[in-house]
Formats: C-alpha cells, sequence, structure tokens
C-alpha cells in the first residue's frame, strides 16, 4: 500500500520522461542522440543492436505503436473511448444494460480479460488520484485536463508477461523487441475489454500507458506491490510484466491489494541500484523527498532519478531493462522460486541470504542475444 500525503496532487501526463523530450530545452537532445546511436550500432552490426534486434524491434510494435494507436496517448484506435465500428456480421442491436450481481460480472470480466490475453486481472476502485490531472499531446505541444465522469467508478487492471529469456538479454534491442510485443498485445486487451463492457450496455474507457498511473491502481487491484524500481512486483512474474487498464462504470466487485515481503526484501536487497548503468535508482530509505518533476510527489517511494534513466537509453539507442534483469524476483513462476517467495514473505530475516543465493546461482547475469537467433 502506499502512503500518500495530505499534500498530493495528481500527476502531470507532461512531466513524465517519455513525454519530456517533447518539450523540456534540457532534454530535446535525447531523441537525435537515440537516432544516432542507432545508426552506430547498425554501422559496427553490434551483437544484440543489429538490423535483425531493431527489426523485431520494430514489427513487434505494430499494434501498439502504429495504424493509429499510441501506447502514451489516450482515445486512439484500439484505446478509443467510444465503441468500434465492427463488421456488419458482429454488429448486435442496441440493448438495455444486463442487471448482474457485482461478483458475478466481475468473474465474466476476468474471464473474457483472461481469453482475450491477459495473464492477471485486478479490480481496484478508481481512485482519481492515480488519473493524470492532464493529458500531454505530443504532437501539438498541448496540455489537456483529463475530465472522468464520476459515473465511472472502476477500473479494471491487467497485467501481460514478457518473455523470461528476452528479459533477460537487456540492455539489447531483443529486450526492446519484447516490450514493444507485449504493448502491440495490450492494445489489443484493453481494446477487446472495453468493446465487451461496451456491448453489455455500459461505458468504458481503455488506457495503456496514457490516463493514469497503472502501478498505483494495479496495486489497488491486489496485483503485487510497489519495488524499489518503482516498478510493480508481482508473486507471479515478479517485475516482468507490463500493465494495462480498462476504467468502467460497470459494477464490479473490487479485489483488496495484497502483501508478501516485497518492501522488507527491497529494503535489504539493493541489487537494482548497484547494478543500475546510470546510478537512477534511489539506494536510501522510502521518501516523500522527490529528485525530479518526473516524480509524483506526496507520495512515500524510493524516488527514481528519471532524468539519468532515459539519458542512458538514449546512449544505448534502445531501453535499458538491467533492473529487471538483475531483480531476484525476476524469476520463472515454479515450485523452487515459490518456496523461496513464501520465504520471504514469512520469514523476512533469511532475505540477505536470499540476496546471496541469487548471486551464487548466476540469476541476473546477461543472456548473449545471440541465443534468440541461434534456436529453432
Amino acid at each position: 500500500m502506499y502512503t500518500v500525503l495530505d499534500s498530493y496532487q495528481r500527476f502531470d501526463q507532461k512531466n513524465n520522461m517519455m513525454m519530456r523530450p517533447n518539450w523540456d530545452p534540457l532534454l530535446k537532445h535525447i531523441g537525435p542522440t537515440t537516432f544516432e546511436t542507432k545508426l552506430r550500432h547498425l554501422e559496427r552490426n553490434v551483437n544484440g543492436f543489429s538490423l535483425k534486434e531493431y527489426a523485431l524491434a520494430a514489427s513487434s510494435g505494430i499494434l501498439g505503436s502504429s495504424m493509429g494507436a499510441d501506447i502514451n496517448q489516450p482515445n486512439r484506435a484500439f484505446t478509443s473511448w467510444e465503441k468500434l465500428t465492427l463488421n456488419p456480421y458482429l454488429r448486435l442491436p442496441e440493448t438495455k444494460p444486463e442487471l448482474i450481481e457485482p461478483e458475478i460480472m466481475t468473474g465474466y470480466i476476468k474471464r473474457a480479460a483472461r481469453y482475450f490475453g491477459a495473464d492477471l486481472v485486478g479490480i481496484a476502485k478508481l481512485d482519481m488520484r492515480w488519473v493524470y490531472s492532464n493529458h500531454y499531446i505530443s504532437e501539438t505541444g498541448e496540455s489537456k485536463p483529463v475530465d472522468i465522469d464520476p459515473g465511472y467508478r472502476y477500473v479494471i487492471v491487467m497485467a501481460k508477461e514478457m518473455d523470461y529469456d528476452l528479459v533477460r538479454s537487456a540492455p539489447s534491442a531483443l529486450h526492446q523487441a519484447v516490450v514493444s510485443l507485449t504493448y502491440s498485445k495490450m492494445a489489443f486487451l484493453v481494446g477487446a475489454v472495453a468493446q465487451f463492457i461496451r456491448t453489455l450496455g455500459y461505458r468504458a474507457i481503455p488506457a495503456l500507458n496514457d490516463t493514469g498511473l497503472s502501478v498505483p491502481m494495479a496495486i489497488d487491484a491486489g496485483l503485487g506491490e510497489l519495488s524499489r524500481q518503482g516498478l510493480l512486483i508481482t508473486p507471479q512474474f515478479g517485475p516482468r510484466q507490463r500493465l494495462c487498464k480498462v476504467i468502467t462504470d460497470l459494477p464490479l466487485k473490487p479485489d483488496k491489494p495484497i502483501e508478501f515481503g516485497v518492501a522488507q526484501f527491497c529494503s535489504v536487497c539493493k541489487k537494482c541500484a548497484q547494478a543500475c548503468p546510470s546510478q537512477a535508482i534511489y539506494s536510501g530509505e522510502p521518501t516523500a523527498e522527490v529528485t525530479s518533476v518526473s516524480n509524483n510527489a506526496g507520495v512515500v517511494k524510493w524516488p527514481l532519478a528519471a532524468e539519468k534513466c532515459r539519458e542512458y537509453f538514449s546512449k544505448i539507442g534502445t531501453n535499458c531493462g538491467v533492473c529487471l534483469r538483475v531483480c531476484p524476483y525476476n524469476k520463472k513462476d515454479n515450485p523452487l522460486h515459490q518456496t523461496a517467495r513464501w520465504m520471504t514473505e514469512h520469514a523476512p530475516w533469511i532475505d540477505p541470504l536470499f540476496v546471496k543465493l541469487d548471486d551464487v546461482f548466476g540469476y541476473g547475469k546477461q543472456y548473449n542475444p545471440r541465443f534468440f537467433w541461434n534456436g529453432n
């Protein structure tokens, strides 16, 4: 759970580090620097950053960032706030909303979401504190208030797992490929869940990175806990997932937040902070102090030096992902690692031993990106 101060104010998407290079003079160089880095990689045919890896990353984002879609912008293509036009054979007559008990309807929604591709699904009451105060429209430079009708009372938060081996290749264009592919899958996922709800006669706002802060919404929905990295840690995948959500007026039964020892473990571990190439991850105790306008002020957590993180992306020509790779929670969901997670939850005094064992067994080491092309 978050500790939120009375001084908290809704976050403006304009200050998100994916948006700031569009308008902040101090960060205007990031786009050109990233492009120049890619050119150098391609000229040298660098392992993990060759044309075939960049081609894989570009094609993986075809649904999330092409055909009118954008993972950071609202109300576009699959994330339209209105009911989508379907093939005539799929259309249905307009009907009155079906009144079903929220608990039963929640089961239907979760089943449908999993059918559409969600690996994890949770429900929360919509906390307007986590909704952006403004959307930043990158094409025009406009900052528009996010106005959501009070009738939208719930948020369905979904997680999509990223491939374990490709995450272990970070930093590389292969890691960027799995991130892009996950967003493409989630573009379909949120669009399909929203369309399902609208066809039932209710309203739905599908969103990827836009409209609101996914991590606190996911915590409220019982999917996981906040980590030192600033990412969500889930029992099933650790930090190895991406999040999306659908805000709706469909009556649902909220899930409860969970705790399984992440905060205590992160206070002992610090592997992500030590491994971070840009030294962007805070190694101290959680605080409400911020290090950047890109931090969400008024919340007690581990603040991220966001500019350092984003600068490093441009220097290597791809997103980084080292913190995901080295996180001890980044394990396959099998009985051995389930037992380890149970121990960190119920016997936190053993956490330092698990951190050492993680190093002894070589977890967190980078996979050579060539492994992807050597398989069948």
